[in-house]
């Protein structure tokens, strides 16, 4: 069967080659632009006008530099037209570039540009094919800029398909997993998983796959070395362009090192509870090794203390995991001392820091060796117990692994010794307080015995010598002489009894035992009565007392005689520093809702260093006066005991002193 025979284009009529010409222009996906040699635009098809956004009628007959040539460039394009006018020489003719044109509202778009030159008449003749470039362009630039992130992200950035091998691999994975590229490339990601978690990745892709993202996941990956990682992951869809997905991108971050801050963190303050609840190391040593250990991957904690009969460190209490390897270890650590700088224990204790040994096995100065190699130990650290530049004791830590040192560590070690050697020091003292308070009680105990004893002995021949005083100076037989006599026995043998009644009262208030019988009792009256026991001495020394009774009202509630002990001890501290001739003053008043008793003499007066102190037991302004210093300190107490209060001021010696006694009115 003959060919069909192809119609020849030269026995195409004008017509038809136009009307093919003109389809082609108009179908044409790029833009095509024709131009004669005076740069005067003579073809514009549909692409162009709708990439340029002139009509074909409005862009025929004009020049093609002020139609779509940014105005910096115009220049150069004429100049290069005139060139290859005169040259027949074009840098762009022939050839594919990227250049700047113009829209018609004035913005700039990049285009793809290729120009043909041919002759028409003997005119050249000029077509240029365009393509806008401008969103492939930023396409591109978003993606370049994308990747520029993606290999300079600190993360490491994972792309792998559904069947789980890699397709990317960013430098922060390389830093991380210790892989690089062209060693993870093709492989399943599986390579970086450790074995026991495995099943993790088909999990993930399966919510991949429902197009799931998968954020902040905690999980381990292992590196190149084998060390494991804590890692927090984050997944994401890789879809295609019709939406399909097709992969999955990982972000891995190394959170480690936050992880061993947090447990770090989290072991301090749980050391912290525990101590606070326990009363001695002993009952605290076993969970605060445990939690010290769990901070790495320590398998074996011991803590040292210091045997003060023998002056040498022993193993009081260890802590492992359940290895049966470990505990013998621990029990061959219990049968040992350590002097200082003897083994590590010793060193630590000597040089009060801490120390790393990389591996036992070889270190020169660790005696357990031969047991640590049993148990499989290599590495160790220990650290100070310390508290007011005093080693109270050493914790010692042990691994499989060989060690090296740790900054962080020994900064977090730092605190962690200070707290427990602060809760071993403060134990010590308290047992040294408990048993210095255990002797004082029982020497307070066996002094207050003996001044009950001595109090009873010395009142008891008193009685029956007051009896018979009192009773002869009422004699009428009895000349004035002995008469006075017997008076001053009597006040004597009542001075005394006095003294011993004021040292059995201090018995009682040392003990607790001071008792008052409260009822409504009229001040103004105690203050009487008081005052009538004295008053036979102040007339004895001529002294001239003024009392104005101003409180309204003047009654409370109290223990009458224990309040009448009170002023007769006021009373009598005032007419024992006056001078003969002297004066007292006595006067109540209230104040606010009290009201306050005031007894003011013009005698020997106090000295300020004094004022503080005239209320302690004992303390006596001037020895030369008598008396054991003990009236001041009791009315102190009573006055408290009814809930008033006490005071005593003075201008300094020679200028007497004033007493205040202020007694709540209820």
């Amino acid at each position: 069967m003959p060919r069909k025979r192809l119609p020849d284009e030269n026995s195409a009529s004008p017509e038809t080659l136009a009307a093919l010409n003109r389809a082609i222009l108009d179908s044409a996906l790029d833009c095509i632009i024709s131009m004669d040699a005076h740069g005067i635009v003579r073809e514009f098809n549909p692409a162009a006008e709708q990439t340029f956004g002139y009509k074909r009628e409005e862009a025929i007959g004009r020049e093609l530099a002020e139609l779509i040539v940014p105005p910096a460039l115009r220049q150069m394009h004429r100049d290069g037209l005139a060139r290859f006018l005169k040259t027949g020489e074009g840098p762009v003719i022939g050839r594919r570039i990227e250049i700047n044109a113009v829209h018609r509202d004035g913005t700039e778009i990049l285009v793809e540009l290729a120009i043909n030159a041919t002759k028409i008449d003997n005119e050249p003749f000029f077509t240029a094919y365009l393509r806008d470039i401008t969103e492939r362009s930023r396409r591109d630039l978003a993606l370049r800029r994308l990747a520029a992130i993606v290999e300079s992200s600190d993360d490491a950035i994972i792309g792998t398909d559904l069947e789980m091998q890699i397709t990317s691999w960013n430098k922060g994975a390389e830093r991380l997993f210790g892989y690089d590229a062209k060693e993870t490339i093709g492989q399943l990601v599986t390579l970086i998983i450790p074995q026991d978690r495995q099943q993790e990745e088909p999990q993930i892709l399966d919510r991949v796959r429902r197009g799931e993202r998968v954020e902040h996941y905690e999980t381990l990956r292992r590196h190149k070395t084998g060390a494991l990682l804590n890692i927090s992951l984050t997944v994401s869809p890789i879809n295609d362009a019709q939406g399909h997905v097709i992969g999955a991108s990982k972000i891995a971050r190394d959170i480690t090192a936050r992880n061993r801050a947090d447990r770090r963190r989290l072991a301090q303050y749980a050391v912290a509870s525990v101590l606070a609840g326990s009363r001695a190391l002993e009952d605290a040593s076993w969970p605060i090794l445990q939690m010290i250990a769990s901070i790495g991957d320590w398998v074996y904690a011991g803590i040292w203390v210091m045997d003060e009969s023998v002056q040498r460190l022993r193993c009081s209490t260890f802590w492992q995991p359940g290895s049966e390897k470990l505990e013998k270890f621990g029990k061959a650590c219990a049968s040992i001392q350590f002097s200082a700088a003897e083994g590590l224990p010793g060193r630590v204790w000597q040089s009060n820091d801490a120390a790393w040994v990389r591996d036992v096995l070889v270190d020169e100065n660790f005696p357990r060796a031969p047991h640590a190699k049993e148990a499989g130990l290599r590495g160790a650290f220990a650290f100070p117990l310390f508290a007011e530049h005093r080693v109270n004791g050493v914790i010692e830590l042990l691994s499989h692994n060989l060690v090296e040192p740790d900054k962080d560590l020994l900064q977090f070690v730092t605190a962690l010794g200070s707290q427990i050697g602060l809760f071993i020091e403060q134990r010590r003292v308290e047992r040294e307080l408990e048993q210095a308070r255990a002797n004082a009680e029982a020497a307070n105990a066996a002094k207050d015995k003996f001044l009950a004893m001595l109090s009873h002995e010395l009142r008891t021949p008193l009685t029956p010598v007051l009896l018979w005083a009192e009773g002869m100076a009422d004699d009428p037989r009895l000349n004035n002489e002995m008469r006075e006599g017997l008076r001053m026995i009597c006040r004597n043998v009542e001075l005394e009894a006095r003294l011993v009644d004021d040292l059995l009262d201090l018995t009682r208030i040392t003990r607790g035992k001071l008792q008052l019988q409260i009822a409504r009792v009229d001040i103004h009256e105690i203050v009487r009565n008081a005052f009538e026991i004295v008053r036979g001495e102040m007339q004895d020394r001529h002294l001239h007392v003024e009392m104005e009774f101003a409180a309204q009202p003047h009654e409370c509630k109290g223990d009458g005689p224990r309040l009448q002990q009170v002023f007769w001890n006021l009373f009598r501290n005032a007419y024992k520093f006056s001078s003969l001739d002297g004066e007292i003053r006595v006067r109540t008043f209230n104040r606010d809702d009290k009201i306050v008793v005031e007894i003011a003499d013009k005698g020997l007066g106090i000295e300020p260093r004094y004022l503080e102190k005239i209320f302690d037991a004992f303390e006596q302004i001037d020895a030369q006066r008598g008396g054991l210093g003990l009236g001041l300190a009791i009315t102190k107490v009573i006055v408290e005991m009814h809930g008033g209060a006490i005071n005593a001021r003075s201008e300094g010696l020679g200028l007497g002193a004033t007493f205040t006694v202020e007694l709540p009115i209820s």
